[in-house]
């Protein structure tokens, strides 16, 4: 079975090699230092839609983080995505992701992960957060070429459902999944 498949670790290949290969990090997990995309997901809610939102998602937060614990990692990521994102323009959220988040992403890369992954040439980013709020940063900061991501679904209106597009949020398993079926995709120069 494909999603059994394990990855080669980055240790067994020579640095001398790196720059002919393709690299897939994981953003939260991997580039940087928080594993949490909370703050993020708050200052979205803050900057595009309003402080009621922001204090709604934040109240909301010990839910989120027991679902997440205890019931699925997936299901928590919908529902962070609906409080944070439900009915706001997509023009609103774009901003944020262009003006205030970069600074905050920036902040939190670890220099050692971003060591390794900018020493390939060709460089993919698999995250569970919809690409709206990260695809600028990590194109335009980190250099990704390739995105792999979870999707908002947005009405003809230009505004966020809230839901994702898919029934599978990309965490976890899904992320390894995405990746191998993308392979061949990822060594195209």
């Amino acid at each position: 079975m494909v999603t059994n498949r394990r990855f080669e670790p980055i240790s067994s290949r020579s640095r001398d090699s790196w720059s002919d290969q393709t690299v897939a990090a994981d953003l939260d997990d991997t580039l940087l230092w928080s594993n949490s995309s909370f703050p993020y997901f708050m200052l979205v809610a803050l900057e595009a839609g309003s402080l009621f939102r922001a204090l709604t998602l934040l109240a909301s937060a010990p839910f989120i983080y027991f679902v997440y614990v205890f019931v699925s990692e997936s299901l928590a990521t919908e529902t962070l995505v609906f409080i944070a994102f439900t009915g706001l323009k997509v023009r609103d959220i774009e901003l944020v992701a262009r003006s205030v988040l970069p600074k905050f992403y920036a902040e939190d890369v670890r220099p050692d992960a971003w060591e390794v992954f900018d020493s390939f040439r060709r460089r993919c980013i698999v995250m569970a957060n919809p690409r709206i709020i990260v695809e600028h940063f990590v194109r335009n900061y980190l250099g990704a070429k390739k995105v792999l991501r979870t999707e908002l679904e947005v009405t003809g209106s230009a505004q966020t459902t809230g839901f994702v597009r898919r029934t599978d949020v990309l965490v976890s398993g899904h992320k390894r999944a995405m990746v191998v079926r993308d392979e061949r995709k990822l060594r195209k120069p």
